[in-house]
């Protein structure tokens, strides 16, 4: 690996550390036997042995050849990629097998120790030796191309020795991946301190595994709440593609509850994932983006998509070339597409900067697992962080779109409703003019003609031709279209304050007749109907209140005398109608029941009650009903 690679890794991995391990100093690595004697192996986290590898190229050496073979001119590596190497300008090709070794001296005395080595998978097939004993063969490692079996699985030994040294003899072999060699951490540490090293990036994985989850099971459950809202769903794929690449990242925490997968089968199957998530995430753009259609990108992804499904069937040499090309070429293309997007239609885009920073999040996550992974370290903690930050972005990015959509709707049918109202009233304006200029102009003529008559005939022709009854039935009818017009007056008032419409209705309807009235409505109950605002929805509702008033005030003119009292109350949901009268005779117990017959008919609609009492010639009722939870102000 060149000098500018090397400080890339260096500054990327001491800007966004993540791993609870620790690297050798540059005075260490120098050194031909490691010296970690001084280590206290019970509280010393894990050590990464990553620097100064003996490298063997197109050797398969045993432990027992290092008795013999000089050791004057081997070159030395970091645990790195043989493909990522140049000694004396050699470009090594990915196809191939090499030895690599190391000593470590982990204790000053022979006492007994026990350590443990930890590495995650290498490319492909692997032998580890240690102290000339063979401890584990991952795959098939063989001079025979035809012969070597690829693994994709982590690597624990546990070592228990006297010895004060440890020599490690590891054999690669590799035929089908575009790397061969080792790759990412090798590691040791005592059992204690590597079963708490593995137990800290479990415990990440699982923690960004639940949240994703959970925010799959939210959106898809959203969906189903809202069919209309198909960018949920979309997003609910997202993440559940996410979800599956989890468990076969860093830890490769699906060996806990499944057998373990081939090489070959992990390859295709996270390829597969990589397409799934590609076609949901420009389906969830396409969605989210509806009015904006630019059909051209999408098929883009889907021809790309449709094309990649055959590389498993392409020859190995050639087939993870294409599966890493796909990759790139359509991250990159999705996240040019995002950014167009939102820079694009920014005004229109809710939940701009929370898009941004999730998108900023992947594409950087992204491409550094990527480069860390082409450059032979483990990036997958890097691309689980970013899964994490890209869903978390994007869901707040949702609620807020959607959090808007529901305030903009709102809002639309506000200013429908409003639109209704004022369209109504404008009706119920031209129908009052109407009436008063044609049927009141025409029956205040017939009242002029009647008293002109009246005026010019003696008293005999009058009674004749009973223009006394005629005028009279005159003057009543205008009277009755005045309260008509007066009436929707009311009505419109309703509408604006319903209090204050009540109150002018019956005071009018009172003074018609001569009557007194006192109206006494508590504080909570102006300040409840202060708040709603009544529209097509609730509408009904308030009619039936206004008109079940309007019949206890039509049944108190007919049966009632002296000043009628109205006390209204609202406490805790529920409203008090209090009305108190004189009544005319004694005998009016047997006939106000059947007038509460309509009364009764609202209240079943408001889900009320009522309570009638006569005593000592004052009537009394009490209205009860609770208030619509469904009202929302």
């Amino acid at each position: 690996m060149n000098f500018y690679s090397k400080f890339f890794l260096n500054s990327i991995l001491s800007i966004v550390p993540l791993h609870c391990y620790r690297n050798l100093t540059p005075k260490n690595q120098k050194e031909p036997i490691l010296d970690l004697s001084n280590v206290e192996w019970e509280s010393d986290v894990p050590i990464n042995l990553s620097s100064n590898w003996e490298f063997y190229w197109n050797e398969l050496l045993e432990p027992s050849d290092f008795q013999t073979l000089s050791l004057v001119s081997v070159p030395v590596v970091d645990f790195r990629p043989w493909t990522n190497l140049e000694i004396t300008k050699e470009i090594f090709p990915a196809k191939g097998f090499a030895t690599y070794r190391k000593k470590v001296k982990v204790q000053k005395k022979s006492d007994p120790i026990h350590l443990e080595l930890y590495f995650s998978h290498l490319y492909t097939a692997s032998k580890v030796y240690i102290n000339g004993k063979l401890e584990v063969e991952k795959g098939k490692v063989s001079l025979d191309e035809s012969q070597i079996d690829p693994d994709r699985t982590n690597t624990s030994i546990h070592i228990e020795s006297n010895q004060e040294e440890l020599e490690i003899v590891l054999q690669i072999a590799n035929m089908s991946f575009y790397h061969g060699g080792p790759r990412s951490e090798f590691l040791i540490a005592s059992p204690k301190q590597m079963l708490l090293f593995k137990s800290k990036s479990l415990l990440v994985e699982i923690f960004v595994f639940g949240l994703i989850f959970g925010s799959a099971l939210y959106h898809l459950f959203f969906y189903f709440i809202n069919r209309k809202q198909r960018s949920f769903l979309f997003f609910a794929f997202v993440c559940i593609t996410f979800l599956i690449r989890i468990p076969f990242l860093n830890s490769k925490s699906y060996e806990l509850f499944f057998p373990v997968l081939s090489f070959d089968f992990q390859t295709n199957l996270l390829h597969y994932v990589n397409i799934a998530t590609f076609l949901f995430s420009i389906s969830f753009l396409s969605e989210l983006f509806k009015p904006y259609n630019y059909p051209y990108v999408r098929y883009t992804f889907y021809i790309g998509a449709f094309f990649a499904c055959f590389t498993p069937l392409t020859p190995v040499s050639i087939q993870h070339y294409l599966n890493l090309i796909y990759i790139i070429v359509y991250l990159v293309l999705f996240l040019i597409f995002s950014i167009f997007l939102l820079i694009k239609y920014r005004n229109e885009a809710q939940g701009f900067y929370f898009m941004a920073m999730g998108l900023f999040s992947l594409a950087v996550f992204c491409f550094l697992a990527i480069s860390l992974n082409y450059y032979g370290v483990q990036g997958g903690l890097y691309l689980i962080i970013g899964y994490l930050f890209y869903v978390v972005f994007q869901s707040a990015s949702l609620s807020q779109y959607f959090a808007f959509a529901i305030e903009s709707r709102a809002n639309i049918e506000m200013r429908l409703h409003k639109e209704s109202l004022n369209a109504l009233s404008k009706q119920r304006a031209e129908m009052q003019l109407m009436v008063h200029d044609q049927l009141g102009a025409n029956l205040t003529d017939l009242k002029v003609y009647v008293e002109r008559l009246i005026s010019g005939l003696n008293k005999s022709l009058k009674e004749t031709f009973g223009l006394e009854n005629i005028n009279q039935r005159v003057v009543s009818i205008i009277q009755s279209l005045r309260n008509q017009l007066l009436y929707i007056e009311d009505l419109n008032l309703i509408f604006e304050n319903f209090v204050t419409g009540i109150q002018l209705t019956l005071l009018r309807r009172y003074s018609d007749v001569g009557r007194e009235f006192e109206f006494v409505p508590s504080d909570e109950f102006v300040s409840y109907f202060s708040q709603i605002r009544i529209t097509s929805k609730n509408q009904s509702h308030f009619l039936n209140i206004f008109y079940m008033l309007y019949e206890v005030c039509t049944n108190d003119i007919k049966y009632g005398k002296g000043e009628s009292i109205w006390n209204l109350h609202y406490s805790n949901g529920e409203f008090l109608i209090h009305q108190k009268n004189l009544i005319r005779n004694s005998e009016l117990i047997e006939q106000v029941n059947p007038e509460l017959k309509s009364i009764k008919q609202r209240l079943v609609q408001l889900r009320g009650r009522l309570h009638v009492q006569i005593e000592a010639g004052i009537y009394e009722l009490r209205i009860y009903f609770p208030e619509d939870r469904s009202i929302h102000f």
